[in-house]
């Protein structure tokens, strides 16, 4: 059997299970570039890391690109095309490159007072107060973007100040209590968009009250860092996101913890449980982040070194 063939038929079946699998089915077309319609048998180890491997890409992309080449191989190795999966049994190791982007306080207030003049064009999708309220909210609640913007108002209960992700990265639903502050600046954005608001109307909505996409998010925010001066000092082909907001969420309240003598290890499974990772070491991964993080630690552990501190 040919490559072409072959992927084009798996992905077709799999289409008629009724599952989208559209990026799968991007990442084995270009598999298929990458190898030439070539016998599905002849495709080798090496081939298949080279495509794998790629050329700039991040820890995360090739994860997945491995494991969708894994299930398409023993997907033909046990209808009988082939003897043996050839795809490695684990995905490259790379070193991480990528740094998250941590904004400090004044940079945060620079971007909040930005709103206004970037979304002064008549045709931006969403207004200045949506997208303050939704960069406010990503920054209080340490959210996920996409979950932030799949939020229904049924999904927010303002008076108990809790919200409820449904469906997230990991498939798994769960609770995010939102703060005094954050409360109110939803409560207020509510008020503002002058309508009757119905439960299965998204939380954050465009003008014309329908959902908004992420690309337009990651757009206004380009926009928005570029007017606020938040760049990045060295020449990196990596700027602040707005996803970033998530990962200062979360640093910031490791700082905050360690400067109150919190038992920050007794703490941090429960920040992962908050921020919805599906590891203890995605969350630990921010301890040493940022340099003030670094020397909070060191503060400490300084203080337990010198029998001031209890670190049971």
């Amino acid at each position: 059997m040919k490559l072409r063939q072959a992927v084009e038929l798996y992905i077709q079946r799999k289409r008629d299970t009724g599952i989208r699998f559209n990026d799968p089915a991007k990442q084995l077309r270009a598999f298929l570039r990458h190898c030439g319609n070539s016998d599905l048998r002849r495709i080798t180890v090496v081939q298949i890391t080279s495509f794998i491997q790629g050329s700039g890409l991040r820890p995360g992309t090739w994860s997945g690109k491995h494991g969708t080449l894994k299930r398409f191989f023993e997907y033909w190795m046990l209808r009988g095309h082939l003897k043996s999966c050839p795809v490695p049994l684990h995905a490259p190791k790379v070193p991480q490159t990528f740094v998250p982007y941590i904004y400090s306080r004044p940079e945060l207030r620079r971007l909040l007072d930005n709103v206004q003049q970037c979304q002064r064009v008549s045709s931006c999708v969403m207004s200045a107060v949506t997208l303050r309220t939704l960069l406010f909210f990503l920054y209080g609640t340490g959210m996920r973007v996409g979950e932030a913007l799949r939020l229904r108002l049924s999904d927010l209960d303002i008076h108990r100040g809790v919200a409820t992700i449904r469906g997230t990265k990991f498939y798994k639903s769960r609770l995010v209590p939102l703060g005094p502050d954050v409360q109110k600046a939803v409560a207020n954005y509510l008020r503002s968009r002058g309508r009757r608001n119905h439960h299965y109307q998204p939380l954050f909505q465009s003008k014309s009250r329908k959902p908004i996409d992420l690309q337009v998010v990651d757009k206004s925010f380009v926009r928005l860092r570029e007017l606020a001066g938040v760049l990045r000092d060295e020449k990196s082909a990596y700027q602040p996101r707005v996803h970033d907001l998530r990962h200062t969420f979360a640093v910031h309240r490791l700082t905050e913890w360690y400067r109150q003598n919190a038992d920050v290890q007794r703490l941090l499974p429960a920040l992962s449980t908050y921020l919805g990772h599906g590891a203890l070491h995605s969350t630990q991964r921010y301890l040493t982040m940022t340099p003030e993080l670094l020397e909070e630690a060191n503060r400490r552990f300084e203080q337990y070194v010198s029998g001031g501190v209890d670190e049971r």
